[in-house]
């Protein structure tokens, strides 16, 4: 047998009552801030840790500075743009993921998992890491959708596929990935001729990191691409799929024309995030390669 005062009933007769309500009151209007919809793959604005409701920190490092960072905080990851469309996500839990391989050194140790968006050889370049890995193709070499949500080592990754074609025979010319780890989200456009679809970038919920395509002739032009920004709202931007500062000043600019004027020439090829306070959106990073490719 249960006995005693129910906790509802002391509240009542402390006076605390409406006190209560209206603390609960307060918490259904806040809800919608720091959860997203069900469908949403990225939750958006805050990161819930201990119970506690808190933002996402960044920084640039320099190989040198990771350690003390590690011993301030207790989640980090790294992100290791490599040339081209290639980058090496490290997550919080030491899992890594490739991104389109590209011809740069083979990572070593191997990565956890290889994300290829399309078969271009410039994003596919697997051998050295066939039967080594796992490696997820955005879709078949005839160029259906593969659906992918998968979680490596703390690192969850999503597919979104981008079709062409007739409606009843459609084409998957790329494949959007995002990754989900300590936290922060980070989309992967990969060869992009085209921004996500209204339906995607709903479902994608809060993107903290767009690595976004910006040569401007054979994937997304540049004015499209600053208003597809505009309309996901990333805290960081990195271009890539380009070569020579002229395509990233000519970016920048169309960035300006809609509202996004902060920009940053990182020296380091190396994106370090952590838990704690990313830049408001939106600021535009270029990043060198980490290594001279072609």
């Amino acid at each position: 047998m249960i006995s005693g005062i129910f906790p509802g009933m002391r509240v009542f007769r402390s006076g605390s009552f409406w006190r209560c309500c209206f603390f609960c009151l307060i918490l259904g209007l806040l809800a919608p801030f720091f959860v997203s919809s069900a469908e949403a793959i990225c939750k958006p604005g805050l990161v819930r840790r201990d119970g506690r409701f808190i933002p996402v920190s960044w920084r640039f490092g320099q190989a040198g500075n990771l350690a003390a960072l590690v011993a301030r905080t207790e989640k980090i990851l790294r992100l290791r743009y490599l040339g081209h469309s290639s980058f090496l996500l490290n997550g919080p839990r030491g899992g890594s993921i490739l991104t389109d391989p590209y011809w740069a050194k083979v990572t070593n140790p191997y990565p956890d998992a290889v994300s290829v968006s399309n078969f271009h050889e410039t994003h596919s370049q697997t051998g050295p890491y066939e039967k080594k890995t796992r490696i997820f193709y955005g879709a078949t070499p005839p160029g259906r959708p593969v659906t992918i949500d998968k979680l490596i080592k703390g690192i969850r990754i999503f597919s979104f596929p981008q079709v062409a074609g007739a409606t009843s025979s459609p084409y998957v010319v790329n494949t959007i990935f995002i990754f989900q780890t300590g936290g922060i989200c980070i989309a992967h456009l990969g060869n992009a001729r085209f921004g996500p679809s209204e339906g995607q970038i709903r479902a994608l919920g809060k993107i903290h990191v767009l690595l976004l395509p910006i040569d401007g002739s054979l994937t997304i032009p540049h004015e499209i691409g600053a208003k597809i920004v505009k309309r996901i709202g990333p805290n960081i931007v990195i271009p890539m799929h380009f070569a020579g500062p002229e395509l990233s000043a000519q970016f920048a600019l169309a960035l300006k024309v809609e509202g996004l004027g902060r920009m940053k020439i990182a020296k380091s090829p190396d994106l370090i995030l952590s838990l704690k306070t990313l830049p408001p959106p939106t600021l535009f990073v270029v990043m060198p390669p980490a290594s001279d490719v072609p």
